[in-house]
């Protein structure tokens, strides 16, 4: 284990005891969860999506890019990731419970959300003007990645006032983020059952190899993964 990912589970651990604290989760009504990749939403919130789909509340689910930068190179085209990763998305929908249907994908330039182009933009005004959701779902804002700060943003733009908006965590953890606000936490702790359909859900996207060796979501960090693994997920109101 290296001297980051040491750092990184004393990090999880400190985190995992305050926690504990934290009143459970209950959103209420519909729920989209807007990732800016495919693997977001199985990384971030596999476990809460598998209990409200256990529960008979599938949520709808937006992934804004196709995710193409992950490991395009001379051998794997960005066309092919792009079918590649999505094909992986339905595959974890099904892990999670969440029907076909409620699957959305977007447009949007892997690495460039933040230019915010109108059509891609305006599409995704629509689906969250035809969704109604009672709750919007983005990432943290301490996630790291430009993409997610850009969809933190999106989310919150186009949410309707009615809505909830929750932030959810993938990255935040590895990026050592620690201006949290916990008086706006919430925690949802996953039975066996969740965090087994989580567990499956993230293995169909990053156990399957392109030919040239690597993983389609690239190559994740060993200690990110355990981190985002474990029997707990975090969100922000």
């Amino acid at each position: 284990m290296s001297f980051r990912d040491i750092c990184l589970a004393v990090r999880v651990a400190m985190m995992r005891h305050r926690m504990r604290h934290l009143d459970e989760i209950e959103p209420i009504g519909s729920c989209l969860f807007l990732a800016p990749h495919p693997d977001d939403e199985a990384i971030g919130c596999g476990g809460l999506i598998a209990r409200l789909c256990a529960a008979g509340r599938p949520p709808h689910v937006a992934i804004l890019t196709g995710g193409d930068k992950s490991i395009a190179d001379d051998v794997v085209s960005s066309e092919e990731i792009i079918v590649q990763r999505r094909r992986f998305t339905l595959l974890s929908a099904k892990c999670l419970g969440v029907p076909e249907d409620h699957i959305h994908f977007l447009d949007f330039e892997d690495g460039n959300i933040a230019a915010r182009p109108t059509e891609e933009v305006n599409r995704l005004a629509r689906l969250i003007q035809e969704l109604a959701p009672d709750n919007v779902f983005v990432p943290h804002r301490g996630e790291g990645w430009s993409d997610h700060l850009a969809t933190r943003r999106l989310g919150k733009d186009l949410a309707t006032a009615e809505a909830t908006v929750w932030e959810y965590s993938v990255w935040m953890w590895y990026y050592n983020y620690w201006k949290l606000d916990w008086l706006m936490g919430a925690r949802a702790t996953l039975s066996d059952e969740e965090l087994e359909a989580k567990g499956r859900a993230v293995a169909a996207y990053v156990e399957p190899k392109a030919v040239n060796g690597r993983p389609w979501s690239g190559d994740l960090p060993a200690g990110f993964l355990r981190a985002n693994l474990k029997d707990m997920e975090l969100y922000f109101k």
